[in-house]
């Protein structure tokens, strides 16, 4: 009786846990196995709030990850493990590829047309060093599983295979337009990756790599270097597909409140169940350590004759562990911020005393091994010795005597109001960059999300030496370091160019008669096949929405006008998890026209200056203590959309929880009112290491330069704009930093006065985004900082910024050119009308689409047709010059012929749509609120526009070619790029500018 007892109980403890068992692998009530895919694992994960599901496709080998969150912006992923295995670009130009037509939608580019016709959110595609993704986000479920569909079919049945045209247009070909012409590289990718690598900081990093990592993929350029990319073959790049594109290979990441059943239904149906599993799996193995310390030195090109002189880049690298170790990598980070990149940390300030450089910066990968890499720009070549020596010294110092603790502490509430903020509209792109490296590396998709269990590990360094433990194992005594000098090199890029030409010269003296013959017509060929329209049948294929999938309805959002002391304050209510996001708009024009770029200068100095009751680094701690950030900018808008009404404010925007508004509060007070400019010393060095920043930015934004140049040609927007924030700017603090030593005293006197003629009571317009409830708290507190600002009338100065046209090329090191075109068509007699929206939709995704990037080989071609008026033309990375201004000028006959049939009509609808219904945190609609209200625009206004947009006919789009052909006959016009490619074309341009020294 006893044993019958038990076996019982065995039975039914049995029958519970296999119960349990079932439940566990349940998602929503339904069997474990669903839809061909077996539950891993299923957790509901406290830090997004949201049940993670864990699957693996059965048949195929497929992993799939589903976060279960109530949020409408649905996301769906596809990312496969990528790993060069040259410089040839192969993982870069397959991301291109794929999207060049598949088996199901046999278009030439179906990503194109869904831009043209979809209410995406996000659609994009990325290449990393070792991984590909492919992700798009949609708040609208038809248009989500449409998405899925032409995603997956890219991936998996591309027409790369039966078409080599698309390697030649994506990656590269020889081109050969007539027995007489010289032969050419072209390709999309080509050309894009000669852009990237006319930023030194670009080939720092390729160096950096392929000396850390001699022996693994890392050590490879996954974008492709421009001298390698010409050899990649058709055979080798439909190898690197079928290796790499394998369903076995793959990580499916959905996010959001779509049907869980429906997604695995969808994707085994349609994709997976076709395909088994192929042992097809990609690894990569550490590197070896080294047994010693490397130094290396390589070069970048410079203009023939600039100064090298303070123009070296050096940097320090280090191989520190595995990224799958949460705790490892957020102490890393900190270790960063807090001995290199807040103010007053020791590396910083040591290297400052030494002379070494103008500016240095930490920053650590996220690749398989961790890389931390220490970066000091404008150094000299002889510096390197002493910059290994001071960084020995100050880590060995920092290991004896203790870490700051304060600092820590300021540098983990930051990492932990991030972390727990969730400010983030996109937020599904968020986790899947969180959730992959662990997936991948580790075969745990929860270990990036789940950041409370690390994070209180690193706590520990508070009271503990944490961080010096690690300080000392991976920066301080690691064998596998890299010590690099990134040095100029005048006249490097002709050298290059000079033997890619006797390279591509001696390709065709080789050519026989026939070949050459042969190669003209494939050049002839592929523009034909470039120019070729889709037919109907095949764009049939592509899904599309209607318009009634629209909602006719526009969004508006409300600032609520209230006043504290006197001041004006605008609300917006949202639910914002108890941070109160918190802006100060004072008006510029209480500053005469002269003191403008110490406007911006001041907007970039403040808070990092002594006052009177903090030094720098003490107020850096506090700032960090108390808030989730404290940020000044400029900002403009515009009255009425009117560009002769230019509304110019000085900006500070902070946030922080509700408990610590008094602290933030507190310190902005100080900040505004207690600020000291009489520290010569940090003056000078805050203003090196400001003009060192520019100088790399100019560097790495060619487009952003030329963009701002132009419109200060036509706008009084544009003119302010280019004086606080373009080269007219940069060679400002240039002049600053140049005269000094003579000028220390003239210089702090000007952003004292300039201060204190901004930051006045009566000059002030705040802003709040927070709950209601928490709205009474703020204005208490807020109400004493306002009274502590100095009171006193303001007098408004009327500037006198004209626009100046120019038409200036802009000499460079730059491989590629970016040409940029524009004006004002509200001065030339028009009116702004929200078809205009399609209009750039028409042009940006199909006529400059096709002319610039397609058939041109530039990376990118667009137009923007604003709502005050500016209008731009845009080329990026674009190997062509005058063809691009060419193209440009033929836009007004080809909407003269533009006929578009109503469901092209609909699509270009629908995408314009999209650009416009993107989500928004709760701080950007605060910030949209803020802006209707500077801007005066209406809900009205908003919902016209709308109308407008949905109303669009082929008819208007026609209508528009008038306009457009007044626009660009008045030949306004900037160019950034290659010094001998717009030398060689001078008598198109009234100036020629040289910006390196």
């Amino acid at each position: 009786m006893e044993n019958r007892k038990i076996v019982i109980q065995h039975f039914i403890s049995g029958i519970i846990i296999l119960i349990m068992m079932i439940t566990s692998a349940t998602t929503f009530g339904g069997p474990a196995n669903i839809h061909g895919f077996r539950l891993i694992g299923k957790k509901f994960v406290k830090e997004i709030n949201a049940e993670v599901y864990y699957f693996e496709h059965v048949k195929s080998g497929a992993r799939l990850v589903k976060i279960a969150a109530n949020d409408e912006n649905k996301t769906f992923s596809i990312a496969f493990k990528t790993f060069p295995v040259s410089d040839n670009g192969a993982p870069h130009i397959m991301e291109h590829s794929v999207l060049n037509g598949s088996r199901n939608f046999p278009v030439k580019s179906p990503f194109d047309v869904l831009q043209k016709g979809s209410l995406s959110t996000f659609m994009n595609a990325f290449t990393s060093k070792d991984f590909t993704m492919f992700p798009v986000a949609s708040m609208n479920d038809k248009d989500y599983f449409n998405l899925m569909h032409v995603y997956l079919d890219a991936v998996f049945n591309p027409l790369l295979y039966t078409d080599n045209r698309i390697l030649k247009q994506e990656g590269w070909h020889y081109e050969l337009e007539d027995k007489a012409a010289p032969v050419i590289y072209k390709g999309v990718v080509y050309n894009e990756m000669k852009g990237a690598y006319s930023n030194p900081q670009r080939e720092l990093y390729y160096q950096t790599y392929k000396n850390l990592f001699p022996d693994n993929p890392y050590g490879f350029e996954s974008g492709g270097h421009p001298a390698a990319i010409p050899t990649l073959t058709q055979k080798d790049f439909i190898n690197y597909h079928r290796k790499y594109y394998d369903p076995e290979n793959s990580y499916i990441f959905l996010y959001g409140n779509a049907d869980m059943d429906k997604e695995l239904e969808f994707i085994d149906r349609l994709y997976l169940s076709g395909y088994t599993k192929s042992g097809n799996k990609a690894t990569i193995e550490d590197q070896k350590p080294f047994a010693a310390q490397k130094e290396i030195t390589a070069y970048y090109p410079v203009l023939e004759g600039a100064e090298t002189k303070d123009q070296t880049y050096l940097t320090m690298a280090l191989v520190a562990g595995h990224n799958t170790d949460q705790a490892l990598n957020m102490s890393l980070d900190i270790l960063c911020e807090v001995l290199v990149n807040q103010e007053s940390a020791p590396l910083r300030i040591a290297l400052q005393k030494a002379g070494i450089g103008q500016d240095v910066s930490a920053s650590v990968s996220n690749y398989k091994q961790n890389v931390v890499q220490i970066t000091i720009q404008n150094a000299n070549p002889s510096d390197q010795e002493k910059f290994r020596m001071i960084a020995d010294s100050v880590f060995s110092d920092a290991i004896r005597k203790g870490i700051n603790k304060q600092e820590v502490e300021g540098i983990l509430n930051r990492l932990e109001f991030q972390l727990r903020e969730g400010n983030d509209a996109q937020k599904g792109m968020t986790y899947i960059n969180q959730i992959l490296p662990g997936w991948f590396f580790a075969d745990d998709p929860y270990l990036g999300l789940e950041y409370e269990a690390p994070l209180a590990e690193v706590k520990t360094a508070l009271t503990s030496n944490y961080l010096e433990n690690i300080l000392k194992k991976y920066l301080l005594n690691n064998p596998h370091t890299l010590f690099l000098a990134l040095e100029p090199k005048p006249g490097l890029d002709k050298q290059n160019s000079l033997i890619t030409e006797a390279q591509l010269k001696q390709f065709k003296t080789n050519l026989s008669q026939s070949e050459k013959d042969s190669l003209i017509s494939q050049t002839h060929d592929l523009v034909e096949y470039q120019k070729r329209e889709d037919t109907p049948k095949a764009l049939e294929t592509i899904p599309l929405l209607d318009i009634s999938d629209i909602s006719p309805k526009s969004e508006w959002y409300i600032a609520e006008e209230k006043n504290v002391s006197g001041i004006p304050l605008l609300f917006h209510e949202e639910f914002t998890n108890d941070v109160v996001y918190m802006n100060l708009f004072f008006d510029l024009h209480a500053i005469a026209e002269e003191q403008i770029p110490y406007a911006s200068l001041l907007s970039n100095l403040l808070g990092m200056l002594n006052t009177e009751k903090y030094n720098y680094g003490e107020l850096n701690q506090e700032l960090n203590i108390a808030t989730g950030g404290f940020m000044t900018s400029i900002n403009t808008f515009l009255e009425n959309q009117d560009d002769n009404n230019l509304i110019a404010k000085f900006k500070i925007s902070s946030k922080a929880m509700n408990p610590k508004v008094p602290k933030l509060i507190e310190l902005t007070g100080e900040i505004l009112n207690k600020t000291q400019f009489t520290d010569q010393e940090r003056l000078k060095s805050l203003l090196t290491r400001h003009l060192s920043q520019l100088e790399a930015n100019i560097r790495r934004d060619g487009y952003g330069v030329a963009n701002s140049r132009v419109s200060s040609y036509y706008s009084h927007q544009g003119m302010f704009n280019e004086s606080v924030t373009g080269l007219d700017y940069f060679w400002f603090i240039s002049r600053l930093v140049r005269d000094f030593d003579q000028d220390a005293g003239q210089i702090m006197a000007m952003l004292k006065k300039t201060s204190e003629m901004i930051f006045k009571k009566e000059n002030l317009i705040a802003s709040v985004t927070c709950g209601k409830n928490d709205l009474e708290k703020f204005s208490a507190d807020f109400q004493k900082m306002a009274n502590a600002l100095p009171a006193g009338k303001t007098i408004m100065n009327d500037w006198k910024i004209e626009p100046v046209k120019r038409n200036e090329g802009i000499l460079t090191s730059s491989k590629v050119q970016y040409v940029i075109e524009g004006s004002d068509y509200k001065k030339l007699g028009y009116k702004w009308n929200g078809k205009m929206r399609v209009l750039s939709q028409v042009l940006s995704t199909d006529w400059l689409q096709n002319q610039i990037r397609v058939i041109g080989g530039a990376y990118g071609g667009w137009s923007s047709f604003g709502i005050s008026g500016i209008v731009t033309f845009n080329s990026y990375r674009d190997p062509n010059l005058s063809e691009t201004l060419d193209n440009y000028k033929r836009t007004p006959d080809y909407l003269l012929a533009f006929n578009a049939d109503p469901k092209t009509m609909t699509r270009y609808i629908i995408g314009t749509i999209s650009s416009l219904d993107k989500p928004l945190t709760a701080s950007q609609r605060g910030e949209q609120a803020f802006t209707y209200y500077f801007a005066k625009r209406k809900k009205e206004d908003i919902q016209a526009e709308r109308n407008a947009i949905l109303s669009t006919t082929s008819e208007d789009i026609r209508g528009f070619s008038k306009m457009v052909k007044d626009i660009l006959d008045q030949n306004t016009y900037c160019v950034y790029g290659n010094a001998d490619k717009i030398t060689s074309e001078k008598n198109i341009f009234t100036n020629l500018i040289k910006i390196e020294k």
